[in-house]
């Protein structure tokens, strides 16, 4: 144990001490690093990320760099570090921080970066960075995490992986790409990256997300065949012009469900607050009008935006409110990211892991199996349960060596914040590049 603490001061020393958390308001005690700061993006006008760092709790010198996306497109990655798979976390209820006996970084050194520019407490810039897209994103992505190596050179050698959820479907593999473009450039200073793992993600519009959201109300009995059966016969879609008979379908969709927990119908909703109101999932409330956003984040608000907590953080005074997720003109590319997978998929050591909460409506489970199966790849492991503490956890499957899908059984979006312990299974299985147990 001493000797672990010697190196743990060592890695304080060498790493930017302007940029160590001294002491995180309300956070019970702890026994690694915190650091928290700015990521310059060059010849960007004035773009700055934020991020937060947390060094692993096992050993911070072997174990691999994990980074975390939250989506959006538009949200703060600081809802998975204090919300999430974070050390210290909130409820959706309760504005007690506690310690979260599941965080990825008993395993990780975990980063979460504020991206694009102007989320969070990242720096936008020039207002013409209000203005973005995938491919922007994915390069100032690349450019901060350069630059984090640069202020952290000890964790080069570390193995690294990209994981997020949500829209972070897109996110993901993108970076992931132009980080592989960038290692094949750049050999002496490639990134060691070695997987992403993705939770409910957006990757084919045509297949998931909206697309897939009717299927999913009718196989969860939200729906019945009045609506549907008329609805796939007009080939209705919610994202793409279709048939006039298609709007009181719609409607009558949007009326039955009102009153369900958009991210996990299971769930209770919890009616946010009208003080919290923010721009979370902008295409979802355009598209699906009239329904709540049932997972307040009220405690993390309320937390980011404490003084004390900004101070600690080292966020920059000319800053305005902390937001959830921030009003920016983001354009999305509506081929997705699923044109990318081909590529990923054949490069060599290169573990990919999808796993969706089955009981999330906004990113069914149904859309996610469909855009894998139209990868056409060959099924090494067939579709069977996956268990944890004797109990069947969800459904895995393995195709090849690489690509891997699992399920987290009774759990929404956010599956790893309402079932952590089958989040932290996953994650550890990941990381060790085995297979999830398909026994008791």
């Amino acid at each position: 144990m001493f000797w672990q603490f010697l190196l743990s001061a060592q890695i304080a020393l060498s790493a930017p001490l302007t940029h160590l958390v001294t002491n995180l308001p309300g956070a019970p005690s702890y026994k690694f690093q915190i650091y928290s700061g700015y990521l310059q993006i060059p010849n960007s006008q004035g773009k700055e990320l934020h991020y937060m760092f947390y060094t692993s709790q096992n050993s911070l010198l072997s174990d691999p760099v994990v980074l975390w996306l939250n989506g959006g497109p538009g949200c703060s990655s600081m809802e998975g570090a204090f919300m999430e798979n974070g050390p210290f976390i909130f409820s959706e209820t309760n504005n007690t921080m506690f310690t979260n006996p599941y965080s990825w970084n008993r395993i990780a050194n975990m980063l979460y970066l504020e991206a694009p520019a102007g989320v969070g407490y990242s720096m936008m810039g020039n207002i013409v960075n209000n203005s973005t897209n995938d491919t922007q994103t994915a390069s100032d992505n690349l450019q901060a995490l350069l630059a984090w190596y640069s202020l952290f050179p000890e964790f080069k050698s570390n193995s690294f992986y990209i994981a997020g959820e949500s829209y972070s479907g897109v996110y993901v593999p993108y970076l992931a790409t132009y980080i592989l473009q960038y290692n094949s450039q750049n050999p002496t200073t490639s990134i060691p990256i070695k997987g992403m793992l993705i939770g409910n993600p957006v990757t084919d519009w045509n297949v998931d997300a909206d697309s897939a959201w009717p299927a999913f109300l009718y196989w969860h009995q939200i729906i019945d065949d009045s609506i549907y059966a008329p609805w796939v016969n007009l080939n209705c879609s919610l994202l793409w012009q279709s048939s006039p008979s298609c709007v009181p379908l719609s409607e009558s969709m949007y009326d039955l469900f009102t009153g369900v927990n958009y991210y996990d119908i299971y769930r209770e909703c919890i009616p946010e607050q009208p003080m919290y109101e923010n721009h979370k999932r902008r295409w979802m409330i355009e598209n699906l009008q009239g329904i709540d956003n049932c997972v307040p984040d009220n405690a993390l608000i309320l937390y980011m935006n404490n003084p004390k907590v900004r101070n600690a953080l080292h966020i920059n005074t000319t800053l305005g409110a902390w937001e959830e997720c921030a009003d920016l003109e983001y354009t999305m590319n509506m081929s997705g990211s699923y044109f990318l997978y081909p590529n990923l998929i054949s490069t060599p050591n290169f573990i990919i892991n999808i796993y969706s909460g089955d009981t999330d409506s906004s990113v069914p489970t149904e859309g996610t199996r469909a855009w894998i199966n139209n990868l056409g790849l060959t099924t090494n492991i067939p579709w069977s349960e996956w268990y944890l503490n004797q109990q069947v956890a969800g459904m895995y499957t393995r195709y090849g060596t690489n690509f891997r899908f699992n399920t987290i059984r009774g759990a929404g979006h956010m599956c790893i914040q309402w079932l952590p312990a089958q989040g932290f299974a996953m994650f550890q299985n990941f990381l060790s590049g085995t297979d999830l147990p398909l026994s008791p």
